[in-house]
C-alpha cells in the first residue's frame, strides 16, 4: 500500500472538481492508493473532504499568514500512523519542512521537499552573523530530505552552490496543453499600438507600478493590460489617474486561466517586470500560447527563458526595459521567431502529462 501525505500551508474551501487545484491533486493521487492533503481551512476549523482516493484534511488556519503552519504542521503526527502514510510531499521547507523531516527521522517515512520562491535562496545565502543559524538550519532541512524538487537547471545550480546536490531532482513547471490549446499566429501590430500584457498578483515584487511609470515616460504608442488583482490594486488605479493613463492601462482582477488566454493571444508581447521572483508558471503558460516574451532576469527565470532564443531577458533598469520593448516591438520577425521557439520548448519540457509522470515516479520511488 502506498499512501501519500501532501503538506501545504495554503488555505482551501474544500474540493471543487472544476478547480485547477483539483486537477493537480488528481494527478498526484493517480499512482497512490490514498492521497491526503493536509492544509488550512478557510472556515478556521477542522474539516475533511473526500473524492475518489483523494482526502482533503483541513485544519484551522488560525491566522491568514502562512507562518502559523510552522507550528500547526506538527499535527501530521496525529495522522501518520492512523492513515498509514508511506510517502510525504512537503510544499515548503519553511512551512511544514521541519515537521516533515522529523516525521522522516521518527517513522522512517521518505520525504520530498519542493522549492518555489526566491525567498528560500535569500535565506540560505544570508551572511549576517546573527542570522547564519537560520540559513544553516534551512539548508539542513533540504539536505535531510530524500529528494528536493528543483524547477529548472538554473535553480539546480543555485542549490548545488549551497551544497545541496545529492538529492536534487528536476521536475519542471507543468502546462496543460489541453487548456492552453490556442496559439498566437499573427505577429503584425494593429494600429501601430504595441499591446503589452502581464499576469500576476498586484504586489511590489511584480514591479508593475514602475512599469507603468516607465512606459508613461517612453516614446512608445502602447497599451498595457495587467491581470491579477491584489493588495496594490488601489495604488495602481490612483497612479493611472494621476498620470492620465486611463486609455493606456487596463487593470483586471484575477480571472480563471481559460479566461485570460484570449486576452494574451490578442496582445503583442508578454512582459514580466518582476524585481523578485521564483519561477512563475505564468511565463511557461505564455510560452505555451506562443507569445513573444520579455522578462527581467530575476529568481530562476533564466532556467526557462534563454535570451534571444525563446525570449528576451533584461535587468530591472528602466532604460534597458524600454529599449528592449522597443527592440521587440519594432521587429515582427523577432517576435515570431522567439515565440515559436518558446512554444516548442514547452511541448518538449513542460507538457502536463509527461511532467506529472515524472513527478509521481520521483515521489513513489523514494524508499
Amino acid at each position: 500500500m502506498s499512501n501519500l501525505l501532501h503538506l501545504s500551508a495554503n488555505i482551501y474551501h474544500g474540493i471543487n472538481k472544476a478547480d485547477h487545484n483539483y486537477k493537480i491533486w488528481n494527478e498526484l493521487a493517480m499512482d497512490f492508493d490514498k492521497y491526503y492533503l493536509l492544509a488550512r481551512s478557510s472556515k478556521n476549523k477542522f474539516e475533511t473532504f473526500r473524492e475518489k482516493n483523494i482526502t482533503l484534511i483541513l485544519i484551522p488556519k488560525i491566522i491568514n499568514p502562512a507562518r502559523i503552519f510552522i507550528l500547526t504542521s506538527f499535527l501530521i503526527f496525529f495522522y501518520l500512523k492512523k492513515l498509514k502514510i508511506t510517502h510525504i510531499l512537503c510544499q515548503s521547507a519553511i512551512f511544514g519542512g521541519t515537521a516533515a523531516i522529523l516525521a522522516k527521522k521518527v517513522f522512517n517515512i521518505p520525504v520530498m521537499i519542493e522549492i518555489h520562491g526566491e525567498e528560500y535562496f535569500r535565506i540560505m545565502n544570508i551572511q549576517k552573523r546573527h542570522l547564519r543559524l537560520l540559513s544553516k538550519f534551512l539548508i539542513s532541512i533540504y539536505k535531510s530530505a530524500d529528494k528536493v524538487r528543483s524547477l529548472n537547471p538554473f535553480m539546480t545550480k543555485k542549490l548545488y552552490d549551497l551544497g545541496i546536490s545529492d538529492n536534487v531532482v528536476e521536475i519542471y513547471n507543468r502546462v496543460n496543453l489541453e487548456l492552453f490549446n490556442q496559439i498566437k499566429s499573427d505577429y503584425h501590430l494593429q494600429d501601430d499600438v504595441l499591446k503589452l500584457v502581464s499576469v500576476g498578483r498586484f504586489v511590489k515584487e511584480k514591479n508593475y507600478e514602475n512599469l507603468i511609470k516607465y512606459l508613461s515616460k517612453s516614446p512608445l504608442q502602447y497599451h498595457l493590460t495587467l491581470i491579477g488583482g491584489g493588495e496594490l490594486s488601489d495604488n495602481y488605479t490612483k497612479l493611472i489617474k494621476e498620470l492620465e493613463l486611463q486609455k493606456n492601462v487596463t487593470l483586471i482582477d484575477w480571472i480563471d486561466q481559460k479566461d485570460f488566454i484570449k486576452i494574451l493571444i490578442n496582445s503583442d508581447i508578454y512582459i514580466q517586470s518582476s524585481v523578485s521572483e521564483g519561477m512563475p508558471r505564468t511565463i511557461v503558460e505564455a510560452m505555451a500560447l506562443q507569445m513573444p516574451i520579455i522578462s527581467t532576469k530575476v529568481g530562476s527565470i533564466e532556467g526557462v527563458i534563454e535570451n534571444d532564443t525563446n525570449g528576451l531577458l533584461v535587468s530591472t533598469d528602466e532604460e534597458e526595459i524600454i529599449r528592449t520593448i522597443m527592440k521587440m516591438g519594432s521587429s515582427e520577425i523577432l517576435r515570431s521567431k522567439l515565440a515559436k521557439q518558446a512554444r516548442k520548448d514547452v511541448i518538449e519540457k513542460y507538457e502536463w502529462n509527461s511532467v506529472f509522470n515524472k513527478y509521481r515516479n520521483e515521489i513513489i520511488s523514494m524508499k
